[in-house]
């Protein structure tokens, strides 16, 4: 059922629609999240690359527009998403060994849980954004509802597992 919202969704929107690049806008996206202090900070940068695709692209102002720069800002939370991967398994595995020794094992499913927490959170996160695709039934709106909800729920995700092996 993913895969066939996913395809779904790029057939509807149509090639030309797809002038706007990730790499367009990852040097001022970049900037703006290494200049968060917190993981919370990050919030700042949501919607940045978006808003200035839109701004900055010709036809940006377009529903098909809006659809491509929401896009953009879903694909650079989603590499950041998968930058940050290794350093939260790395988080999870560290804890379960520090405590290991001293609880005979039983308190050491951090690199267990993050990994089934992820996979649940994907396959929420699709359907939630492919509700938010069906809720629009045929109007236009439907394709900037789920790219903006894939974006935004990426966004989160990448604040909220700051948050939890970062400590704040």
């Amino acid at each position: 059922m993913i895969r066939t919202f996913v395809f779904l969704f790029l057939l509807a929107t149509p090639a030309a629609a797809q002038f706007a690049e990730p790499d367009m806008f990852r040097a001022r996206f970049d900037a703006c999240v290494s200049g968060a202090d917190t993981a919370s900070g990050l919030a700042s940068c949501k919607n940045l690359a978006a808003n200035l695709c839109q701004a900055e692209i010709e036809g940006g102002q377009t529903t098909l527009g809006i659809t491509s720069c929401n896009q953009v800002e879903a694909a650079l939370w989603d590499d950041l998403l998968n930058a940050d991967w290794p350093k939260h398994r790395t988080w999870a595995k560290a804890g379960d060994d520090a405590e290991r020794p001293h609880f005979d094992g039983r308190f050491t499913n951090r690199a267990e849980t993050l990994l089934t927490a992820q996979r649940a959170w994907i396959a929420f996160r699709d359907a939630e954004c492919a509700l938010a695709y069906a809720s629009w039934g045929s109007g236009s709106m439907r394709n900037i509802a789920a790219s903006a909800c894939m974006a935004d729920m990426t966004a989160d995700r990448v604040i909220a597992l700051r948050q939890i092996t970062e400590g704040y």
